[in-house]
């Protein structure tokens, strides 16, 4: 992996809630939501053409990308987003979503077949008790319930979006399937945000659209596509480890950028949440035995011997023209 390119997918991520606390000072959090995956998702499809990416076929392949775009693009980026315009700091909102794959990891037993283990366990009760601590330092500093609910909304919606992607979506093309769920996400979250906000809001001041403009060219654009060259020069578990990085990076830089304080209780709630997360990635590494299902059985073939060479030998390969998922 491009030493110089690891660092900068890092920053970007990150910026990605910087920009969120930006424009849910401009813009509601649903309206927010809505019209940066509608932007977004027309930034994807014109990438999808371009490339002249594979396209869903089947009932079954449209059904799979709605349910993972609704969990993964409207209930997390709507939550995340109304939990920023609550009040919820960048820091704390990157590290509760950072406790995906301990979730994931707990989801894996009965969903996947996938066994976690004692260490995978205990992993996943000490991530769970640093994002307490955090929480609990932003109640006492006057935060609310609701925005910490929305990011276990969130949090919850991004989990059963990825097991679901897992267990369905081995095959997907990233480009077209990526487009079809963040376009999925703007119609689920439009009719919301008439409802809740009034109308679909969009930014009145330079600082707002240039945030959105970040969201969406940075964060959906750039940041994605970087991704994708990340994991094809690298494997998939080392890109994921990159995503570690991306709650203290985003908490640093919230005290210049935003102003908002690191407070030493907050700061350790992150160091335990991150070793705890890292526990679970350990074990689920050293101890996973999934049970083939619809989305992993090409996997397992590959493995033993049956077909292509495995994603680690050949990682986001492409094969007749697919970008075949890797998550």
């Amino acid at each position: 992996m491009d030493r110089a390119l690891g660092p900068l997918f890092v920053l970007l991520w990150s910026s990605g809630f910087l920009a969120g606390a930006f424009a849910t000072r401009d813009v509601p959090g649903l309206s927010l939501a809505a019209v940066r995956l509608l932007l977004a998702g027309g930034l994807l499809v014109a990438v999808a053409m371009v490339t002249r990416a594979r396209w869903p076929r089947g009932r079954r392949e449209w059904r799979d990308l709605v349910v993972t775009g609704v969990l993964i693009q409207a209930v997390q980026y709507g939550a995340t987003s109304c939990a920023l315009a609550l009040g919820v700091s960048a820091g704390l909102a990157a590290l509760v979503l950072c406790l995906s794959p301990a979730v994931v990891a707990a989801l894996g037993g009965p969903v996947l077949g996938e066994r976690l283990g004692p260490l995978g366990w205990l992993g996943s009760a000490v991530a769970v008790a640093g994002a307490l601590v955090a929480g609990l330092d932003h109640l006492d500093d006057g935060g609310s319930i609701a925005g910490l609910a929305l990011l276990g909304l969130g949090l919850a919606g991004f989990a059963g979006g990825t097991v679901h992607q897992k267990r369905v979506g081995a095959a997907m093309d990233l480009r077209t399937g990526s487009a079809v769920q963040v376009l999925v996400g703007a119609v689920v979250l439009a009719p919301l945000a008439l409802l809740v906000d009034g109308s679909v809001v969009l930014p009145h001041t330079p600082t707002g659209a240039g945030a959105l403009a970040w969201l969406v060219a940075v964060n959906s654009g750039a940041a994605v596509l970087l991704l994708f060259v990340l994991l094809r020069r690298g494997t998939a578990a080392s890109v994921s480890g990159l995503l570690y990085l991306v709650p203290p990076v985003t908490a640093v830089l919230a005290v210049p950028v935003l102003g908002q304080p690191l407070e030493p209780r907050t700061l350790a709630g992150l160091a335990v949440t991150l070793v705890g997360v890292l526990l679970v990635v350990r074990a689920s590494r050293r101890g996973s035995t999934p049970t083939p299902t619809r989305g992993t059985a090409a996997s397992a073939r590959r493995r033993s011997g049956a077909g292509p060479a495995s994603a680690a030998a050949r990682p986001a390969a492409r094969s007749s023209g697919r970008w075949r998922s890797v998550r």
